[in-house]
């Protein structure tokens, strides 16, 4: 409060008066403002004067410091993606973070006096010809990169299926485009750090939209698709593919998603099922969330979320599982501008949303068996696909999961039913609810997130096996202060860094 006072007083926070917001700031000229009297950062390509900010933070100005004088995207994402800067550093405001000053004549700077602007330098590819793979090989490039996918297809008289292979648990985002023409098709497969950008001619028509199959633990990815008419092709067609590393792709892109579907979980929830207005297919990997945006009185208000299975509500396990639907859980807040225009919305409605954000790995998961999940209200949206993905694996087969999911009332318990009902179907998986603000009637467990409630459930996961506490795999998603806490009592029972992961989006 004492912040937004600040901000309503009329005091010029940026430094620049009517001049604010409308510089151009290139990174050196961010990294010279890198004091605590004089502090610059940068976060998603927006420049604001944090110097005023700095004792409000509530992380302290050690900890903001670390982001001043530069982009600070990645070290907010790994913090605290959820808070809505915007709003909250709108006084600080000063432009847009640029890659060369727009006054600086670029041509001549890159290219000396004699390059014809026009003239573009070719971008390293391979054509594959037609039932012919072979990867592509990069030149002049600053990194090592990885070979493009593997590639396969077959089909039926009906139909056809594109195969890539992305690698053991790579966890890849999909997007799939169909272009005017119902001969071509553009896969884009991004994982390990690289974009996989995969052009597809085929030699006879398809119909488009198709399906999207994904296994996680291989990571092979299928797309069928449906033959304009039946029969036997000679050849799929020809295959271009390129690649390059994934940081120098727009990461801040926003799509317009439609609303195709609207159920009430909850008498607080909202469960959305959304696809592209452009047609394309899209996934959104395990644990990575989006951010759905709202523009009011021209400024931008956004909200991160984290997808759930599209069959949470019905039957919640793989084998109905489509992946490229996305679906969203939201719960409205009475004071929440957003959540409250979200929930608001319905069917045929349009919302705009972000690319995937977020840092999880499955690869973290690779060598574990046995699962501690711990969520904490709407922080059980990325639990959902981690919990099925794990009970789904058949190379490493999980032997164990715990939940612990900790909520204030029985009515605030998200997918309750869903969640017993899969506790009493597999018996690898134990679901335990606590409540903090339990009625008479609650024969649960009560109380909040505390050194003995986990210390009872650790030693009630382990109760006759053979694991350790060391072989114990955690998640932990939940309000910030809930995570902060959780995580914080796990590493004093001995947990380290290597056994966590918070969802922090």
């Amino acid at each position: 409060m004492d912040w937004i006072r600040l901000g309503s007083s009329g005091k010029d926070l940026t430094g620049f008066g009517a001049r604010a917001g409308q510089l151009s700031v290139t990174p050196h000229q961010l990294a010279q403002h890198n004091q605590l009297d004089d502090a610059w950062l940068a976060i998603r390509g927006k420049v604001y004067n944090v110097t005023h900010y700095l004792p409000f933070h509530p992380g302290g100005a050690e900890e903001l410091q670390r982001g001043i004088g530069k982009d600070a995207t990645t070290l907010f994402d790994e913090v605290h993606a959820w808070v809505n800067y915007e709003s909250l550093l709108q006084k600080c405001y000063l432009g847009r973070l640029v890659s060369v000053d727009p006054e600086v004549d670029t041509h001549q700077l890159l290219f000396g006096s004699q390059e014809s602007p026009n003239k573009k330098k070719n971008i390293p590819s391979k054509v594959i010809l037609p039932n012919k793979v072979t990867p592509i090989n990069i030149e002049e490039t600053t990194q090592e990169l990885n070979p493009c996918p593997k590639f396969d297809w077959v089909q039926k008289t009906d139909y056809i299926t594109l195969i890539f292979y992305t690698g053991p648990l790579s966890n890849a985002k999909i997007e799939i485009q169909s272009s005017n023409s119902t001969n071509d098709l553009n896969v884009c497969l991004t994982y390990d750090g690289q974009v996989f950008a995969n052009e597809i001619r085929f030699t006879k028509e398809i119909k488009w939209p198709g399906q999207i199959k994904l296994n996680y633990e291989t990571g092979k990815v299928e797309m069928q698709l449906k033959k304009l008419q039946s029969g036997i092709w000679d050849t799929y067609g020809t295959l271009r593919q390129t690649t390059e590393v994934a940081s120098i792709k727009v990461t801040d892109k926003r799509c317009r998603y439609r609303i195709v579907n609207k159920i009430e979980v909850n008498y607080n929830t909202s469960f959305l099922e959304l696809e592209r207005c452009d047609d394309t297919k899209l996934t959104v990997p395990i644990g990575r969330h989006v951010r759905v945006f709202l523009t009011v009185q021209d400024q931008d208000i956004s909200r991160s979320y984290t997808p759930i299975p599209n069959n949470v509500l019905v039957k919640f396990n793989s084998q109905s599982l489509s992946v490229d639907k996305l679906c969203l859980m939201v719960k409205s807040y009475s004071n929440g501008i957003l959540s409250n225009y979200i929930c608001g919305r319905k069917k045929g409605d349009v919302l705009e949303i972000s690319d995937s954000l977020g840092s999880f790995s499955l690869k973290s998961l690779d060598n574990r068996e046995t699962f501690l999940l711990l969520a904490a209200g709407t922080g059980i949206t990325p639990i959902l696909k981690v919990l099925l993905f794990l009970l789904e694996r058949r190379i490493r087969r999980c032997k164990n999961v715990t939940l612990l999911f900790f909520n204030k009332t029985e009515k605030d318990i998200l997918l309750k039913d869903q969640l017993e009902t899969l506790h009493n179907e597999d018996s690898r998986f134990r679901v335990e609810h606590i409540l903090s603000q339990a009625d008479s009637n609650w024969t649960g467990h009560k109380g909040k997130i505390s050194n003995n409630l986990l210390r009872d459930s650790i030693d009630k996961h382990l109760l006759n096996t053979v694991y350790k506490e060391s072989d114990i795999f955690a998640c932990i998603c939940g309000p910030t202060q809930f995570s902060h806490l959780a995580q914080s009592l796990l590493t004093s029972t001995g947990f380290n860094r290597e056994q966590m992961h918070v969802f922090l989006g």
